[in-house]
């Protein structure tokens, strides 16, 4: 057998290997942030991956790492930005039956994949469900911006594999201008859809608030705020405003 037979055995027996073994190691790579926050410095990421029979979480400095992947079955992944200011929300990928050598989380579908793996925590992990169109469609019924969509109801219905699409459906908005001395341009924190607001006069002003968590950033002082807010109140337990909460 010669030099160049045996190249192709080897790598047809990788393949082989890859698709029937019940799990394989694999690359993730995370995007870079948007560039309207590109000068925060990320000091690591909070790797989280979830499928119905296991959980682990792992920290790693670099936008590339490698994992052991179940094969079959549904496993979200997802990686959270950590640095002094905070942790913004996640970039995010679902394996479905689409997974390869080399995979790229993405962070409009970090949304998806943060529902996902919540589901996948109660047993519930569905191989025939399209997670395809689910992803796209959180991404269309949002306005490009899924994390202004209920969370809990997109987890409930998934959890108890009664999703359809018209569990999509907004949380309740508000506006906010937040007492804060200084000046400057503060961001949200969900790289997936990059919002602006300006600091003035002593306020952040016109803050969009939905229900559940609210992170927003400055990338220049390198501060963060987190707001949670429901149908009624808000209240912010982070960064320099001392505290602060009200009414809508």
């Amino acid at each position: 057998m010669n030099k160049y037979v045996i190249v192709l055995f080897s790598l047809f027996l990788a393949s082989c290997s890859f698709f029937d073994s019940k799990s394989a190691e694999v690359t993730f790579h995370i995007p870079d942030l948007p560039k309207e926050i590109q000068q925060l410095e990320v000091t690591s990421y909070r790797v989280v991956m979830a499928s119905v029979d296991d959980r682990k979480e792992f920290t790693t400095k670099k936008d590339t790492f490698k994992a052991s992947v179940p094969v079959s079955g549904i496993t979200a992944v997802l990686a959270y930005p950590v640095g002094i200011w905070g942790e913004l929300k996640p970039a995010g990928f679902i394996v479905h039956g689409n997974l390869k050598a080399h995979n790229c989380l993405t962070w409009d579908d970090g949304f998806a994949a943060e529902c996902t793996g919540s589901a996948l925590a109660s047993g519930y992990g569905s191989e025939n469900f399209n997670f395809t169109l689910f992803q796209q469609k959180l991404v269309e019924k949002s306005d490009g911006n899924p994390w202004t969509l209920n969370r809990d109801i997109i987890i409930y219905a998934l959890s108890y594999g009664i999703f359809n699409m018209n569990y999509i459906k907004k949380s309740e908005s508000h506006t906010l201008s937040l007492p804060m001395s200084g000046t400057g341009t503060w961001y949200s924190g969900t790289p997936g859809c990059i919002q602006q607001f300006e600091q003035s006069g002593g306020y952040i002003n016109d803050l969009m608030i939905t229900e559940g968590e609210n992170i927003f950033i400055n990338p220049a002082t390198e501060k963060s705020i987190t707001i949670y807010a429901d149908r009624l109140t808000w209240i912010c337990i982070s960064g320099s405003t001392g505290g602060l909460s009200g009414y809508w």
